[in-house]
């Protein structure tokens, strides 16, 4: 494990705790618990022999071919984690918002949704043709980011 990864992955998690609380939680847990391997796995990554160790010395069965183990993720798989839901996010904004766009226009509705009640407080207006090109552009900066294919093209779902 490299300190500077390490470091690198506390970062970024210190700066989505700031800015997507949400998300940042849900990778704190899935980071806490592991990921889930076979008997197979763990021969093949050479974890099995230190497995069966100590199970051995804690008086436990050894592993059998059905069961599961659970391993700390690497450092290279806690940033993928981290990668893949940024990604993951970007892309489902922009997907949810394109779809609403192309409803509201093939069925000639009003491209502003309006939200609250006149009588009770100022209106809030969202623009569905404005929230989409933020969708898009936010996707393209973190596909840019994360090295991923940056060219979303306008009217495109990737």
């Amino acid at each position: 494990m490299s300190v500077g990864s390490s470091d690198h992955f506390a970062q970024i998690m210190e700066q989505l705790g700031e800015e997507l609380p949400d998300l940042a939680d849900q990778l704190k847990q899935e980071v806490r618990q592991g990921r889930v391997a076979s008997e197979q796995r763990l021969r093949q990554e050479g974890e099995y022999e230190a497995r069966a160790s100590r199970l051995a010395e804690a008086e436990l069965p050894p592993l059998g071919k059905a069961d599961i183990a659970v391993l700390p993720y690497t450092d290279d798989e806690r940033m993928e984690l981290v990668r893949s839901a940024l990604l993951t996010l970007a892309e489902t904004m922009y997907a949810s918002r394109k779809a609403a766009l192309d409803i509201a226009s093939k069925r000639e509705m009003e491209l502003t949704i309006e939200f609250g009640d006149p009588e009770l407080e100022p209106l809030s207006y969202l623009s569905l043709k404005t929230e989409t090109e933020l969708a898009r552009v936010a996707l393209t900066t973190v596909r840019e980011l994360l090295s991923e294919d940056a060219d979303v093209p306008v009217g495109s779902i990737q």
